[in-house]
């Protein structure tokens, strides 16, 4: 049933939205904001989001962070930020990520913040300044760049992305 989904979905888009292409590179919508809808919760499965980010002077860094479902009863989701967190899965964890299998993601970079709601609930604000690990070092001068846009990394079933 699901692969009949996805086949239907190739062509018949809700308006806005489309299939992610694995390692394609999207530009961000309005304030730095990147939207995708997940069909599943899927043990193990990643989506991981590689930030182009834009200094004053021009110049370009790159910055990963990833999340991944842990345990699909109680929707129990990790995360990891480049520059900021220890760069493993099942160590940082969303918080109170909604149960319901569509899910609807929001996740809005500023130059202070990382933060993501699932379903109009907010699983993470992330303050790069207070709240990355005492040894991450660059974590606030890197993220707090401004992002061009992103590109998308996922081993998920499903993912469509809002253009």
């Amino acid at each position: 049933m699901l692969y009949k989904l996805q086949i239907k979905l190739k062509f018949v888009i809700f308006p806005g939205w489309i299939q992610a292409v694995y390692r394609n590179t999207y530009p961000l919508i309005s304030d730095n904001t990147l939207q995708f809808i997940t069909t599943d919760n899927e043990v193990q499965k990643y989506i991981g989001m590689w930030y182009n980010l834009v200094s004053e002077e021009g110049g370009r860094v790159g910055r990963w962070f990833g999340m991944r479902c842990e345990n699909t009863t109680s929707s129990q989701w990790s995360y990891y930020i480049e520059g900021c967190t220890v760069c493993n899965y099942n160590v940082q964890f969303l918080n109170s990520v909604p149960r319901d299998k569509v899910k609807h993601w929001i996740i809005n970079k500023t130059s202070t913040h990382l933060n993501i709601v699932c379903n109009k609930v907010t699983v993470l604000n992330f303050n790069f300044a207070t709240d990355s690990d005492p040894d991450k070092t660059d974590g606030e001068h890197n993220w707090s760049r401004e992002a061009e846009s992103v590109r998308i990394c996922f081993d998920v079933k499903l993912l469509l992305i809002m253009q």
